[in-house]
């Protein structure tokens, strides 16, 4: 049971979710055990593979641990974000739905059509529907590709944001004693 596990985690682009797999294996009574077999692939951290949730469902990624040698492989580096990109993103992820207006209110500056495209093209964020009010501006979410990416199994696990305006009002009250 465990290597049919692994080969539909291999084959799949997506993760897949428990209901997925349950969908699969159910219906042939020769695959009994398979939640068991995923559980302890889920427990099972020791080889170059890893079972991960991400996005609601299971992934299997290479180990974290073999990161630098399978950077080598890649010839040509990933492009970076702009801070303006990362932080349009972290607006996005955090006070989602939002619409353009708000990001730029939150970022205190505007924001480009080049930067919400990027955001876009990669699959992170989507809009979800418009606001009713004047304009009817777009609401802004992120996907299960942008999960996916960053290896989250939900938004509840972001950092809280509060956590870091309290560092930032210490540094400042150290500043000023």
């Amino acid at each position: 049971m465990r290597e049919a596990l692994l080969a539909l985690f291999l084959s799949s682009a997506e993760p897949i979710t428990r209901a997925r797999l349950a969908d699969i294996f159910d219906s042939d009574p020769g695959c009994a055990g398979w939640e068991a077999a995923l559980d302890m692939l889920l427990a099972t951290g020791d080889g170059p593979l890893q079972l991960v949730c991400v996005a609601g469902g299971y992934r299997l990624q290479i180990h974290p641990r073999h990161n630098a040698l399978v950077a080598r492989l890649h010839v040509e580096p990933p492009r970076p974000l702009s801070r303006a990109t990362l932080e349009t993103l972290a607006v996005i992820a955090y006070q989602q739905p939002v619409t353009r207006p708000e990001i730029e209110h939150w970022r205190g500056v505007a924001v480009s059509v080049q930067i919400m495209q990027q955001l876009q093209e990669r699959g992170w964020i989507t809009t979800s529907g418009h606001r009713d009010t004047p304009g009817r501006p777009a609401l802004w979410v992120t996907t299960p590709g942008f999960l996916e990416h960053f290896s989250l199994p939900s938004l509840a696990v972001l950092p809280e944001v509060v956590a870091v305006e309290e560092s930032q009002t210490d540094m400042q009250t150290g500043i000023m004693e």
